[in-house]
């Protein structure tokens, strides 16, 4: 909490000299493009998740821009790199601002929103958070937001982690012998006691076997999981809960193929973005059921096939977690500006509480007491396989709504 406090306040010291100049968005002629500030992690061991972020909020300015903008104003997008510190984060916040961005979507890190956040009404930024779960970056249970100017329009940990742990309960009842391995950060251990909380108000008699977290950025896992893999006695009660994610999950799963975890554990649960992971695994991803925002095979809309396709088309891949949620997080702040009828940071903050604007999954509304949307959580079953598109079979998707 203390180092949280001094980055918000570095941050908040900044804000006076910059929000005089923050009039590059909102002060800008009436024909002069709008900026939007994205920032993830676009150097380091998360870079694939920066890449996959830009480029979803690349295809949603594309298809804005391509059917006549903004109140007649085209969108421009400048990325800012968050690395994995709130140290990074809270800098590249402080050049967004400087260059006279007064709104931003993305991020990535929970720790790195929960420094910032406390920092944008102060710098006049809006922002729509796409990637941070943390519980209390917006109102908890309904109550009021923490944080004016802060937003959400991806899922927060309780969101996420409560499905998940049902859908193992009731397809898994017999797995009670749990070997947590994750990395060591707010979300990592949250999400970890969660699943723990919501496993056993299922019914189902949980006893943790091991417990492992690492650092983030972390690659060598070699003994641990060795060690993981010794503790387990019985694979028809022992189940793995996987709380890592991009290269760290890549990393796991490729030093753990020797010990084939699928002979070792019944179930294998992971609360993230699990599919980008899997399909560099050359087909022979491990089955892992994943709690997330989205799937690419979870919604047969129109809207998604276009937004498949559009990113297909850019990048040569399908659009993961990470890309939808940046995409929807642009999608968002266009609604918002258009309610508006401005760019301005005030008016835009007002239309973001409690704005309905749809998406591929269907209509979203961010709550206007609690800043938090109500976006569905897409539950996911997939396993490698060479037939299957980019090598991953979507065995099974479930959308739950709010």
């Amino acid at each position: 909490m203390k180092r949280s406090f001094a980055v918000a306040t570095a941050v908040g010291t900044i804000a006076a000299m910059s929000a005089c100049a923050s009039g590059g968005t909102a002060g800008s002629s009436s024909t002069d493009p709008i900026t939007i500030g994205v920032i993830g992690p676009k150097t380091g061991p998360l870079a694939e998740i920066g890449e996959n972020q830009v480029a979803g909020a690349e295809v949603a300015v594309e298809q804005i821009n391509a059917t006549g903008g903004v109140l007649g104003r085209q969108l421009k997008l400048v990325v800012q790199d968050e690395q994995t510190t709130p140290e990074t984060a809270a800098a590249a916040v402080r050049n967004l601002s400087n260059q006279g961005v007064n709104l931003i979507v993305g991020m990535l890190s929970s720790a790195s929103c929960l420094a910032v956040a406390p920092t944008l009404e102060g710098m006049d930024i809006a922002m729509v958070a796409t990637g941070c779960t943390n519980d209390g970056l917006t109102g908890k249970d309904g109550q009021a937001a923490p944080y004016r100017n802060f937003f959400r329009t991806s899922n927060n940990d309780s969101a996420l982690i409560g499905p998940l742990a049902k859908t193992i309960a009731e397809k898994f009842p017999e797995a009670t012998d749990y070997s947590a391995f994750g990395y060591n950060y707010v979300t990592g251990t949250t999400q970890w006691g969660l699943f723990q909380k919501e496993l056993k108000n299922e019914g189902v008699p949980v006893k943790v076997t091991s417990e492992t977290f690492v650092p983030i950025g972390e690659q060598n896992f070699g003994l641990q999981v060795q060690k993981l893999v010794n503790g387990v006695s019985d694979p028809k009660k022992s189940a793995l809960y996987l709380g890592t994610f991009s290269s760290g999950t890549g990393s796991f799963l490729q030093q753990a193929a020797p010990y084939d975890l699928s002979s070792k554990f019944a179930v294998i649960a992971n609360p993230g973005g699990y599919y980008p992971i899997a399909r560099t695994l050359n087909g022979v991803a491990p089955e892992v059921w994943n709690s997330y925002d989205y799937n690419y095979a979870a919604f047969d809309t129109e809207s998604n096939k276009k937004f498949v396709d559009d990113f297909k088309a850019k990048t040569g891949k399908m659009p993961v977690d990470w890309s939808y949620d940046a995409y929807v997080g642009v999608l968002g702040m266009k609604a918002a500006i258009e309610k508006a009828g401005s760019a301005e940071t005030a008016k835009v903050v007002e239309s973001l509480a409690g704005l309905s604007f749809e998406t591929p999954g269907g209509k979203l509304t961010i709550d206007a007491t609690s800043h938090q949307s109500d976006a569905p959580v897409v539950i996911t079953n997939t396993v490698g396989d060479t037939s299957a598109t980019e090598n991953v079979k979507v065995l099974e998707t479930v959308v739950l709504r709010k």
